[in-house]
């Protein structure tokens, strides 16, 4: 075989080789985080303004995982009115869950039904009028 047939041979593998990427890239599924993106991206200021509320209080929430619970500890700074508790698994839309609910000293979250894995667990709520928001990844096993 001359220099020549490898030379289409070899292009010919190549464009076989980059169409076979082609395909397997347009078949992933991508899930975007937020459906409603845009809007949100209107509304970061407050968002930002709200996470800052939370990182100056004086007492933080705090989280634990147990065997098939999500365990949320509030503060009596943060039982004043009810709080939005999202959480997102950054990899599968259907896996997200959003609760509205009174913050007592300990709120319990059933995981039992959770895919295991990495979630992003979002608290917002207000002090005294002011919006907060406490975002942390929480991983479930």
């Amino acid at each position: 075989m001359n220099w020549g047939k490898r030379i289409i041979l070899g292009m010919g593998l190549f464009m076989g080789f980059i169409l076979t990427l082609v395909i397997i890239m347009m078949r992933q599924k991508i899930d975007l985080v937020e459906e409603d993106y845009y809007k949100k991206e209107l509304n970061y200021d407050q968002q930002i303004s709200a996470q800052q509320t939370y990182a100056s209080a004086p007492e933080k929430i705090s989280m634990e995982i147990e065997k098939d619970s999500l365990l949320l500890y509030f503060p009596s700074t943060f039982q004043s009115e009810d709080v939005t508790i999202a959480l997102q698994c950054p990899n599968d839309k259907n896996q997200d869950l959003v609760l509205k609910a009174k913050p007592v000293n300990r709120l319990v979250i059933q995981t039992e039904k959770f895919r295991k894995g990495l979630f992003i667990c979002t608290v917002s709520g207000r002090i005294e009028g002011i919006p907060y928001e406490m975002s942390q990844q929480v991983t479930i096993r």
